[in-house]
């Protein structure tokens, strides 16, 4: 059943008709990274502390999809989507907002898109015999605008991410995989009992060069609303950069919809870890 979900995302990203950009037909997304983790994993338990006690837990999404006590054991499918050469390269070259690639990809990648993967998952599962539900795009998610930790939801892709082995965090509060970090994250919580994957980072930055060893920094020159120091990420600044008026205007002029803004992604493209793991690749230097 695993391999069935992989190889069927993996086609889905291939094959789908959403997943191609306006006008060009080139793909938003390139191949998809799946792995899987435990639900009864210890560290979503710990996210109630280092999140929020907000944070839900798979087996807590899950109830309140399918009702108290629906829920016994399961997995976590998570899915990175590693953006295109095509929208980095556009976004590569800016230095005071998003090209309109980003934009685009904003709307009708990061909505459109993931909203069909997301269906799909779901419905393959389902199809198996399988109950599953995708936090992110129930009616139960939620993103509330102030926490201890800044501007939170009760489903973090990327912690999600991280348990499942996918990677580590980043200076920038990203979240840098085995493609980099321009990439988009997903994931369907399922009934499903499937073997999981290993949790290779021993320390939740393992991946950043700059939280590493010091070196780097590349992002915090990159950020063009200044919310990037080396002391970490204002997400509030952030916020109000990527979803100013000024940068809904704009995507909507480029065909988006005004809701989802032009986005930035700056500090996610021209940086060492855009596309890989920066850390990964300095040590096979050194072998």
């Amino acid at each position: 059943m695993k391999q069935l979900i992989i190889d069927s995302v993996n086609q889905f990203v291939i094959q789908s008709e959403f997943n191609r950009m306006v006008n060009t037909n080139s793909p938003y997304y390139d191949q998809p990274l799946v792995k899987f983790a435990a639900a009864h994993d210890p560290l979503f338990e710990e996210y109630k502390q280092i999140i929020g006690p907000f944070h839900l837990t798979p087996r807590e999404a899950f109830e309140m999809e399918y009702g108290k006590g629906s829920f016994h054991e399961g997995t976590v499918i998570s899915v990175v989507l590693p953006i295109s050469e095509a929208i980095r390269k556009s976004n590569r070259v800016q230095k005071e907002f998003a090209s309109k690639e980003w934009a685009l990809l904003r709307t009708f990648g990061d909505e459109f898109f993931i909203d069909s993967l997301s269906n799909h998952i779901v419905n393959l599962l389902k199809n198996s015999g399988f109950k599953s539900l995708d936090p992110s795009r129930s009616e139960q998610f939620k993103i509330f605008a102030k926490t201890e930790v800044g501007i939170a939801s009760n489903w973090s892709e990327r912690h999600v991410a991280y348990v499942a082995g996918q990677g580590s965090f980043s200076l920038n509060d990203g979240f840098i995989s085995e493609k980099g970090m321009a990439v988009r994250m997903m994931s369907v919580v399922t009934d499903a009992i499937l073997p999981t994957d290993v949790r290779p980072a021993k320390h939740h930055t393992e991946n950043c060069l700059f939280c590493n060893n010091g070196t780097c920094g590349a992002c915090i020159k990159r950020c063009p609303a200044g919310a990037i120091t080396k002391k970490g990420h204002d997400k509030y600044k952030c916020y109000e950069f990527t979803y100013s008026e000024e940068g809904r205007q704009r995507a909507v002029a480029w065909g988006c919809e005004y809701q989802y803004g032009s986005g930035c992604g700056l500090c996610q493209t021209k940086v060492p870890c855009e596309f890989n793991n920066p850390v990964l690749n300095a040590k096979s230097q050194f072998q």
